[in-house]
């Protein structure tokens, strides 16, 4: 897989979708439906799109999810862009985040998962 900042047409997109699995909310079965709509649409593979969860997304806004007054309306995805960016130097902190991500978002993730996979998110 290219770099972020390699392909940020592409990535944009799936990060502002992933960004909702860090929210301080309570997910719907709509917004998994409407996540799996946007990551299908990106065209990564399913081990591709949770690399990016684990090691772009995860680690820039994991902290919110872990907060006691978390984001729960949605992040600026400029910021959330420029973090990610901003991270690509720091490729050797990510395992911590990327682990903790997968337990965190588990159950939403899961779900998204088994929409992009019945190709249920259409």
């Amino acid at each position: 897989m290219r770099a972020p900042s390699l392909e940020l047409e592409r990535r944009r997109p799936v990060w502002g979708a992933l960004s909702d699995l860090f929210l301080d909310t309570e997910l719907e079965p709509e917004d998994h439906r409407r996540i799996a709509r946007v990551l299908a649409a990106s065209g990564y593979s399913e081990p591709e799109l949770e690399q990016i969860l684990r090691s772009e997304v995860g680690p820039v806004l994991l902290p919110n999810l872990l907060s006691i007054a978390g984001e729960w309306e949605g992040f600026d995805l400029g910021w959330l862009e420029a973090e990610i960016l901003r991270g690509e130097r720091r490729r050797w902190l990510r395992w911590l985040p990327g682990a903790l991500t997968a337990k965190v978002v588990r159950h939403d993730w899961a779900c998204v998962r088994t929409l992009l996979a019945t190709g249920s998110a259409p």
